[in-house]
């Protein structure tokens, strides 16, 4: 399990055309990145490709933060994608890394807006978020500052990383926009503006 993290974080460093091909083998893949732009710190994605002659879209808003280099490698990463009603959010923390309540949160110019004491995000066990509790986390976002988490990580360091969301609100016009045209939500609505 312990390599499985820095193997699945290098996939998600790439370019999403150096991912997986339909049966599961890491190739260069069949994945045609249709968009992407680089705001700040947040890549807007958008890719195609053909499934059991299907073509499939999807687009994706995300963030890589590799804080610990080869040999001890370690990194999180934030995954923001359309849901058939609303929006999924995944925050994925590796295993083995330890938050302490409200080491997971979102600051704005008053102090705390947002938290997350949820056992697996705590523990890097599984930190998702769909629904109302997406809706919440990326209202959040788009009215914070930075992104904080302060944890000891895998290997016993302690870290504070602060993820600028300065430029998230225009990252998410972008992916709106971009899912938008790909068919991929509905039309506005205000949670999606």
């Amino acid at each position: 399990m312990r390599f499985l993290i820095p193997l699945l974080l290098s996939a998600l460093i790439a370019l999403p055309a150096h991912a997986q091909d339909m049966q599961g083998n890491d190739t260069a893949g069949n994945w045609r990145v249709t968009h992407h732009k680089l705001i700040g710190i947040w890549d807007s994605m958008c890719d195609e490709r053909f499934e059991q002659g299907q073509l499939v879209k999807r687009c994706y808003l995300r963030h890589v933060d590799v804080f610990s280099p080869h040999p001890e490698f370690a990194a999180q990463y934030l995954f923001v994608t359309p849901e058939v009603e609303g929006f999924a959010v995944e925050i994925g923390i590796e295993p083995g890394s330890l938050f302490a309540p409200g080491g997971l949160r979102i600051e704005g110019e008053q102090g705390r807006i947002w938290h997350s004491n949820w056992p697996g995000c705590l523990t890097g066990l599984g930190c998702n978020f769909s629904d109302n509790g997406a809706e919440t986390l990326i209202t959040a976002m788009r009215q914070g500052n930075r992104f904080r988490f302060t944890f000891r990580d895998r290997h016993g360091r302690a870290q504070d990383r602060d993820w600028p969301l300065g430029q998230f609100e225009a990252a998410w016009q972008d992916f709106l926009a971009q899912s938008r045209t790909r068919g991929l939500i509905g039309g506005s609505s205000p949670r999606q503006e």
